[in-house]
């Protein structure tokens, strides 16, 4: 149990083959280390919140993906994490950050599952039916229920972009999260562009893609208001907001 709670926080488990702990398995890689997790979860009878908080409060969890040529060289794997591992978002996190960035994640908790796609709430809440997946969900490689699966798969696929460039959910997300930017900033599109960064990326842009992104949102808008296309400089942002979404940066751990 430990184990996979490890590997969920860093990618790889302190067993990195987490569904055989046989001879035919791999050694863990800190074997103390995996039996005071143990230790701890017995502890704490059985809970795993408590295992969560000890390990994301930990040095290990904390540190940067930077890397390092000389411990890159002595244990290539990171097997003995001497720096954090990049990791993208699962597939359910990704479409929950979007939600809950563009201000309309519906926080409700339990309840029956659906099929809507439509549906607002976090993504653990869509009903596994093998017949009909959710095809943003399989895009980016949720399992598919069929039968156990020890690590998820995390492939880079062209219709990943073309997804976040063209689902008409993704669009409606994005125009969400430009008004809750406006309203926030006052209508100014300096603060709009650094408070969508602060929101989506934790950060602040820096002089060079603040200036891009102004210069991309006023080409946008004249391309608009020569479109006649009602409030053009909201459709203009709202394109800011959907490349936002499809940054790295936004579905990666860094």
């Amino acid at each position: 149990i430990v184990n996979r709670l490890w590997q969920h926080h860093f990618g790889r488990g302190l067993v990195a083959t987490p569904s055989d702990f046989g001879t035919q398995g791999e050694r863990p890689s800190n074997p103390q280390l995996l039996d005071y997790l143990a230790n701890a979860l017995i502890q704490n009878n059985w809970q795993l919140k408590p295992i969560h908080r000890l390990i994301m409060n930990s040095a290990a969890y904390q540190q940067s993906s930077a890397n390092q040529p000389i411990a890159a060289k002595l244990d290539p794997d990171n097997k003995l994490v001497w720096k954090q591992n990049r990791r993208r978002l699962e597939a359910e996190a990704i479409r929950d950050s979007m939600l809950y960035v563009s201000g309309l994640l519906d926080p409700k908790m339990f309840g029956p599952g659906t099929l809507d796609e439509n549906m607002r709430r976090r993504s653990i809440y869509f009903f596994v039916k093998r017949s009909k997946l959710i095809p943003t969900m399989m895009l980016f490689d949720a399992p598919n229920a069929l039968g156990s699966l020890p690590n998820r798969a995390s492939t880079t696929v062209a219709p990943q972009a073309l997804m976040i460039m063209n689902n008409p959910q993704v669009r409606a997300w994005s125009e969400a999260f430009a008004n809750k930017m406006a309203t926030i900033s006052g209508n100014q599109l300096t603060k709009e562009i650094q408070n969508a960064y602060l929101y989506a990326l934790g950060r602040q842009p820096d002089a060079l893609e603040l200036a891009d992104d102004q210069k991309f949102v006023n080409q946008q808008t004249e391309l608009y208001r020569k479109s006649n296309k009602p409030e053009p400089e909201r459709i203009a942002f709202a394109d800011l907001c959907q490349a936002i979404f499809g940054l790295n940066e936004f579905i990666y751990t860094n």
